[in-house]
């Protein structure tokens, strides 16, 4: 059974980095970033951050290491704006599933002609 509190914090968690990042950070490496998902443990210190970034997997990759850049960053921000004793620690991942969705798109537009 999922503990109701990390789905909250995971909640809260996504829109204000979602916030953060569109909004304050400069850094040119992070492209156009969304945050698809959050999950947070049981035990709120530990916040595991899907994202899907916009291009080609270079620039994928360039926006991942932009983000882990800007972890300390985010959580600082963070820590201002949402009421938690300790703010989670960050763990990025990206979120391939749109490419995994157009790709299955595609074969089903071949099969089908």
């Amino acid at each position: 059974m999922e503990y109701k509190r990390s789905r909250r914090v995971a909640c809260d968690l996504k829109i204000q980095l979602s916030n953060i990042i569109l909004k304050e950070i400069k850094d040119p490496l992070i492209g156009f970033v969304t945050i698809t998902d959050v999950i947070v443990s049981d035990d709120l210190k530990v916040a595991k951050v899907y994202f899907s970034a916009l291009g080609d997997n270079i620039e994928k990759q360039k926006s991942y290491k932009g983000l882990l850049r800007a972890k300390k960053f985010l959580r600082r921000e963070l820590s201002s704006r949402i009421r938690l004793k300790n703010v989670p620690e960050l763990h990025f991942f990206m979120d391939n599933t749109f490419d995994e969705v157009s790709k299955i798109d595609d074969l089903l537009k071949k099969a089908k002609s």
